[in-house]
């Protein structure tokens, strides 16, 4: 057996340690790593190639003249009316949301392929067929202004089930229309 010596420069060792050991802080402190917005997607990972990723999940923001504990009773609201079930619900830090259900075919009354892209087969768009995992989660914050922000931030993957053999998880792109729809009905709700 004969082993291949590869060089890397030195620059690219330095980069990649100080990017690998950056330990996320802010002002000092740690920063904050439960029900946060999902990693970044492993898109493409091989043995003689660089991992490369999915871009990080951007949340959608809206901005409420109301109190911060009120735009989160109506962020609540707004999961119920989509039938999401909740399983991170924080009032202190007002964060809200399930950072991992899924459905097929349909969501939010919607085609799974009007919401995501996940690739596509010889039988047409994956997200037409596969099972949808998904994460939605809201913060809500005061601005500072006197107004409140709320942020969605929606991840989606998509898993084959067919014949029984579930494979690892394939990232898929957001259309953008279920932040839309959730910030929608969050407007419906902050009116009643």
């Amino acid at each position: 057996m004969s082993f291949r010596r590869v060089a890397i420069p030195l620059a690219l060792v330095v980069l990649t340690v100080g990017c690998a050991s950056s330990g996320g802080t802010t002002g000092g402190a740690p920063a904050a790593t439960s029900a946060r917005a999902p990693a970044q997607a492993t898109i493409y990972q091989g043995a003689d190639q660089v991992t490369m990723y999915a871009d990080a999940p951007r949340a959608s923001v809206r901005s409420f003249e109301a109190d911060p504990a009120k735009v989160f009773a109506a962020v609540k609201q707004t999961f119920a009316d989509f039938s999401i079930p909740v399983t991170v619900d924080n009032p202190t830090t007002r964060q809200i949301g399930n950072p991992d259900f899924y459905r097929t075919r349909q969501f939010m009354g919607k085609n799974m392929v009007q919401l995501v892209s996940c690739g596509s087969s010889m039988t047409g768009p994956n997200a037409a067929t596969f099972r949808i995992f998904m994460s939605l989660m809201v913060s809500v914050a005061p601005d500072g202004k006197g107004k409140t922000d709320a942020g969605v931030t929606f991840v989606a993957s998509a898993r084959d089930m067919a014949g029984g053999n579930s494979v690892d998880r394939l990232p898929c792109g957001s259309s953008g229309i279920v932040d839309q729809l959730f910030l929608d009905q969050l407007i419906k709700n902050m009116s009643k």
